[in-house]
């Protein structure tokens, strides 16, 4: 196989976070005091949070109504609300002519990876957003890729090996006693024994779960069989055992996000890669703990499920940005 190298992903600025994040707040009509001296407070606190606030508020509003309203004052956000819900306009379309600046606020790396162009670049089997793919390989093993994913293929006369770089992939391994099949991860490799199991790369860890007989990880200096129905995380520290059931974890396959108490923020991160905006938590309503069973093809229709079955509050900002808040 050609020798490539392969797209990181980069965080986005922790910084522009906590702008979104104060965008929620701000965006009720009845935010307390404390909110509005707290988010004063971090406007003042360096010329690194106003920039940000003042990225995120030019990327949401057109040149012509930045000029008559203070970048720094949250009663911006009703006239954002207001563009971007706005009829077409000669301004909405300078605002999407003007959508480089988004590029600026949120960061490059979240753009990119939602281009199929720029992952086809990197690896030999991608898929897109909202986007699973099954496809047989040339050893007659079965591989499926949930949405935003993209893996490298390198079959040899000795080994079968498949280097993850983002999303999740389930093999259904063929027998082959000469070459033993590898999945690795920037964190660990897992090698089957005759198996079934699903790997999911996370930016900082990735999980390794077997849904048939067993499988070889190795992460750090450790090393640790698991058998059917048993998983961990693994990095390059070493291995983390889990103790729950994780099997619910591989429902993807099937375009079902299967929550058994989990917080609103690993929900959150499993509906992103099926949307095309920018799906944005607050701190406070990620830790709310969520259970049911919520479809990933309709991801539209699974917010509003979750915003009748939670306290929180959802507001979408045109096609680019869903905030989500407690109530």
């Amino acid at each position: 196989m050609k020798n490539k190298k392969p797209m990181t992903s980069q965080a986005i600025d922790p910084v522009v976070l906590a702008a979104i994040d104060w965008m929620v707040r701000l965006d009720n009509g009845h935010a307390p005091a404390d909110v509005h001296t707290g988010f004063e407070r971090w406007m003042a606190a360096s010329d690194r949070h106003r920039q940000a606030w003042q990225e995120m508020t030019r990327a949401l509003q057109p040149a012509s109504q930045l000029q008559s309203v203070p970048h720094q004052s949250p009663a911006q956000l009703s006239i954002i609300r207001d563009v971007l819900n706005a009829p077409p306009s000669p301004q909405r379309r300078r605002l999407l002519n003007g959508m480089a600046l988004v590029v600026a606020g949120l960061g490059t790396a979240y753009l990119l990876k939602r281009s199929p162009t720029g992952i086809a670049l990197s690896a030999d089997i991608t898929t897109s957003t909202a986007e699973r793919k099954t496809v047989i390989l040339a050893d007659g093993s079965q591989l499926t890729l949930d949405a935003e994913s993209s893996i490298d293929l390198s079959f040899t006369a000795g080994k079968r090996l498949l280097t993850l770089h983002s999303g999740a992939c389930i093999v259904q391994v063929a027998t082959d006693p000469v070459r033993p099949f590898t999945v690795a991860t920037t964190h660990g490799s897992v090698t089957a024994l005759g198996t079934r199991f699903m790997v999911r790369r996370q930016s900082d860890r990735s999980l390794a779960l077997v849904l048939q007989h067993s499988v070889m990880l190795a992460a750090g200096q450790q090393r640790q069989s698991l058998f059917e129905g048993e998983s961990a995380w693994f990095d390059t520290k070493g291995i983390a055992p889990e103790r729950e059931d994780m099997r619910s974890y591989a429902a993807w396959e099937d375009g079902v996000l299967d929550v058994r108490n989990q917080a609103l923020g690993e929900v959150v991160e499993a509906l992103r890669t099926y949307r095309k905006d920018y799906l944005r938590v607050s701190p406070a309503a990620a830790q709310l703990r969520v259970f049911g069973v919520f479809q990933l093809d309709d991801a539209e229709r699974s917010l509003r499920t979750l915003a009748q079955a939670l306290p929180i509050r959802i507001t979408h900002y045109g096609p680019w940005l869903t905030l989500i808040d407690s109530r």
